[in-house]
């Protein structure tokens, strides 16, 4: 069987191939640094330029912001990589030596971490190799290969060098290395695969005799003890599903991490866990770190993130179906403002929420009526409320539980009063909480969510428990029918006229 060898891609910018050739063999010394909190696409771009440009002679130094992550420190040449935060002062003199800075897979200096203020000091001509939209680094305005429609910045490496220096410069070493961040970057070849160029160079790189399965068995069995089950907590705990809006959001306190003993780098390809569901379209993942609010975000058909992301915060962007940004405000705030977005969002896709007339209630023999449909609505409506009434004292006098009845309806029993301060109006909190039914039934378990007090409807009955806790405090909240979700439910789990009982907790 006679196999073709030779590819062509079409790309829709024109690249400065000579100037590029120029600056690499015009280099003494090359330095290499893309993102901090590097993913298989920068570390793969990094360590695939760093063997190619080993391979055309040039002096060449390798870093990144944090090192390069466990997962991927079996790719080859890994160790050369210095790390900005623990190698700082060589990753420094380097910068400062460097006549070339090539920076990959970013499109802001911002987006180097410890790395910025030395690479922003430096004279060096810079080359940015990137496949993100709208770069912001005005440096490299003068010498950019920007693709936006690239799968990857490995494959843009991958077709950059091949055009400027053939395929003789390219080793398995480099050629696993660019295999590895398209891989990563694609969800192997599940998402950013619109364009048959992303097939072109896996097809073109697998002729350098890289072992493909191999690849794909270090990037999926890679996991720490500790790592996964913090991935089994997160998807039951911090994950919060909005089946009628196609949404999950998954939020991550720096502390959660903490206590598992995981880094942010740990959560590489969590988010690719919560697009797993089938009623999710857009997921997004929240994490706290020491300075910042890092989110990932993802879609599969409605949702453009790239474009949420800009809109929400400066440092934000990406592509259509995947996307990242940075917020300097608090977690809550974080989470208030994506929420608030969201719902923009949603307005604007015409989303209506709907309420069907086949759940109103029937009056039955012998109950109050009316002499007409409003009245007898409204006794009806009295008359199951009596029923909620009756049924609530009695499930909470069977538990012995001693409960205060506040002015709105709901009941609430403190179990641990806490040590921090109370709860205030229009506070975001984050609160962890079970949910279940009068009949024992649970409803969604050991859930955590970032809410802003005073402000949860249709919750109206948490919502006024929440405003007499404590942080710290803990509470079994039973809330009727009515001060939840009424006739109509969440669309999900939570049925018609179903009283809630909530055991709460405000974190610290």
């Amino acid at each position: 069987m006679q196999i073709e060898t030779t590819y062509k891609a079409v790309f829709d910018s024109e690249w400065d191939l000579a100037a590029v050739r120029r600056a690499i063999e015009g280099a003494k010394h090359a330095v290499l640094v893309a993102h901090q909190n590097a993913d298989g696409d920068a570390v793969g771009s990094v360590l695939g330029m760093w063997h190619l440009l080993k391979a055309v002679g040039r002096r060449v130094t390798a870093m990144l912001p944090d090192g390069v992550p466990m997962d991927l420190d079996w790719l080859p040449g890994a160790e050369h990589i210095l790390s900005g935060k623990t190698q700082y002062d060589a990753c420094r003199k380097a910068i400062a030596e460097a006549d070339l800075v090539i920076m990959l897979d970013l499109n802001t200096v911002e987006r180097t971490g410890v790395l910025a203020e030395a690479l922003g000091k430096s004279i060096a001509r810079q080359l940015l190799v990137d496949h993100h939209e709208r770069p912001a680094n005005d440096k490299c305005e003068a010498l950019c290969v920007v693709e936006p429609q690239i799968s990857s910045t490995c494959e843009l490496v991958y077709w950059l060098m091949q055009r400027v220096f053939g395929d003789s410069i390219f080793s398995r070493d480099a050629a696993t290395c660019l295999y590895t961040g398209i891989c990563t970057d694609t969800g192997t070849f599940s998402y950013s695969n619109e364009r048959q160029s992303v097939y072109l160079a896996a097809a073109s790189l697998l002729r350098f005799g890289i072992d493909p399965m191999a690849v794909n068995r270090q990037i999926k069995n890679v996991f720490t003890e500790e790592r996964l089950r913090f991935f089994g907590h997160a998807m039951d705990s911090l994950l919060t599903v909005y089946p009628g809006q196609e949404v999950a959001l998954m939020v991550i306190p720096a502390k959660e991490m903490e206590a598992y003993g995981v880094e942010s780098a740990d959560l590489t390809g969590l988010i690719n866990e919560v697009m797993k569901l089938r009623a999710v379209d857009c997921g997004i993942l929240i994490r706290e770190e020491t300075d910042r609010v890092r989110l990932s975000l993802r879609s599969k058909v409605r949702y453009d993130v790239n474009q949420l992301a800009r809109e929400l915060f400066p440092v934000g962007g990406g592509h259509v179906r995947a996307a990242g940004a940075t917020s300097h405000m608090t977690l809550g705030e974080t989470v208030k403002a994506v929420k608030r977005k969201l719902g923009l969002a949603l307005a604007a896709l015409g989303v209506v929420l709907c309420v069907s007339c086949n759940n109103v209630p029937v009056v039955e023999t012998g109950a109050p009526a009316g002499n007409d449909l409003t009245e007898n609505l409204i006794n009806a409506n009295r008359y199951m409320a009596q029923g909620e009434e009756t049924s609530i004292d009695s499930y909470a006098a069977r538990r012995g539980w001693q409960m205060t009845v506040l002015p709105c309806g709901a009941r609430v029993m403190v179990t641990d009063e806490g040590k921090g301060n109370p709860v205030a109006y229009d506070e975001t909190v984050i609160i962890s909480y079970r949910v279940e039914t009068l009949g024992g039934e649970v409803i969604y378990g050991n859930v955590a969510d970032t809410v802003v007090a005073g402000r949860l409807e249709p919750t109206r009955g948490l919502d006024a428990a929440l405003l007499t806790m404590k942080h710290g405090g803990r509470a079994r909240v039973i809330v009727p029918s009515e001060l939840a979700y009424g006739v109509v439910g969440d669309g999900d789990r939570i049925g018609t006229r179903t009283v809630l009982v909530y055991d709460v907790r405000v974190e610290n």
